[in-house]
C-alpha cells in the first residue's frame, strides 16, 4: 500500500517588501557613507585654510587644527566600524552571489546542532536548481530542495530557521519555503510496541526553498 503524501500550505510573509528593505537600506548605507565622510572632512579642510591664511593667532590654529583632525580620524574611525558590521550583515542576508557553499555549511551545521540537542533529524538530498534574475525587483532568485527525515518536533523547528532567516541581528541567509511534502510512515499500521520514533511520528519530508541574492552590478 502506498504511503500517503501531503501538501502543506506555508503561511507566507511579504518577502519581496523584506529584499527591498534590504536594498534600500544598501543605498543608503553607501551614500551615508559618503555624507559623512565629505563633511567631516570639510571641516578640516576649513580648519586648514585658515590656517594657511594666517587668519587666527598660529598656536591657536595648530591646536584647533590638531583636535579637528584627532576628532575627524576618532568620528571616521567609529563610523566606518558600524558602517562595515551592518554592511556586512546585510551581505549574510543578501549576499552580492549565489554562494552555494554558504547555504550547504549553514544547512549541515543547523541539522547537526539541532540532532545533538533533539534527535533525529537527518538531512538527505541537497539539489540546488537554476538561479534566475527578478530585474523587476531587483534581486536574484536561487531555488533548491532538500529532503529530511525528521521528528515532528524537529520538522517543526527546521520551519522556524527557515521563517526567522533575514534578520540583521545574526546575519543569516533570507530563506523563503516554497512549498513542503509529507510522508506520514505507518499510516494505518498498528504495532503492539511502537518505537520511540514511531510514536512521536518519524516524518519524510520534502521542502522547496528560495535563497536571494543581490543583482550583479555592471561597471
Amino acid at each position: 500500500m502506498p504511503l500517503p503524501i501531503k501538501k502543506v500550505a506555508v503561511p507566507r510573509k511579504n518577502y519581496q517588501r523584506q529584499i527591498r528593505s534590504y536594498l534600500v537600506l544598501i543605498f543608503l548605507l553607501l551614500a551615508g557613507a559618503g555624507y559623512f565622510g565629505f563633511f567631516q572632512y570639510q571641516e578640516l579642510v576649513v580648519a586648514q585654510n585658515a590656517f594657511a591664511a594666517g587668519q587666527t593667532n598660529l598656536a591657536e590654529m595648530k591646536k584647533f587644527e590638531k583636535d579637528i583632525s584627532g576628532q575627524y580620524s576618532s568620528l571616521n574611525s567609529a563610523f566606518y566600524e558600524d558602517f562595515r558590521g551592518i554592511r556586512n550583515a546585510v551581505e549574510g542576508v543578501l549576499p552580492a552571489e549565489e554562494n552555494y557553499t554558504r547555504i550547504t555549511q549553514n544547512l549541515d551545521s543547523f541539522v547537526i546542532d539541532l540532532n545533538k540537542k533533539s534527535p533525529s533529524i537527518f538531512m538527505g538530498n541537497l539539489k540546488f536548481n537554476q538561479p534566475h534574475l527578478d530585474n523587476d525587483n531587483g534581486y536574484g532568485v536561487l531555488p533548491f530542495t532538500i529532503s529530511l527525515s525528521t521528528t515532528r518536533a524537529n520538522f517543526e523547528k527546521m520551519l522556524k530557521y527557515a521563517e526567522s532567516s533575514g534578520a540583521l541581528d545574526d546575519a543569516s541567509r533570507l530563506l523563503d519555503v516554497r512549498s513542503i511534502s509529507i510522508n506520514f510512515p505507518g499510516q494505518g499500521a498498528a504495532s503492539a510496541e511502537p518505537s520511540v520514533g514511531a510514536a512521536e511520528g518519524l516524518l519524510s519530508v520534502s521542502l522547496s526553498i528560495n535563497a536571494y541574492f543581490q543583482l550583479p552590478t555592471i561597471l
